[in-house]
């Protein structure tokens, strides 16, 4: 049971690196962008909750400092359901896991 385990967070581990090793041309087309209203930071990672249009998506990206207001311009990936951070103790529906563009970077 603990190897099982030990593969099974070893291929978790590996899926998230992938994802945030995809490049613009291999992930969905195009550019998002949206506002910062809620983040939780959850170890290496930092889960954003952004309005964009009518509509309130959660990304998770590597830690940095956000605003709450900010406009932030990501890559657009497919989310993955069900995801549950252990570092938070909480599932999420669907979260984007996914690298931001610099400020001044338009969506496609």
């Amino acid at each position: 049971m603990k190897n099982q385990l030990a593969v099974f967070r070893s291929l978790t581990l590996a899926a998230m690196l992938l994802l945030f090793t995809v490049t613009p041309s291999v992930a969905e087309e195009g550019n998002r962008s949206c506002s910062v209203k809620e983040v939780l930071k959850g170890g290496m990672y930092v889960y954003v909750r952004c309005q964009e249009k009518d509509k309130d998506i959660w990304l998770a990206t590597v830690a940095r400092d956000f605003k709450i207001d900010e406009e932030i311009t990501f890559v657009n990936a497919p989310p993955m359901t069900d995801f549950y951070s252990k570092f938070l103790d909480r599932t999420f529906p669907e979260v984007i896991f996914t690298d931001l563009l610099p400020p001044g970077v338009q969506k496609k």
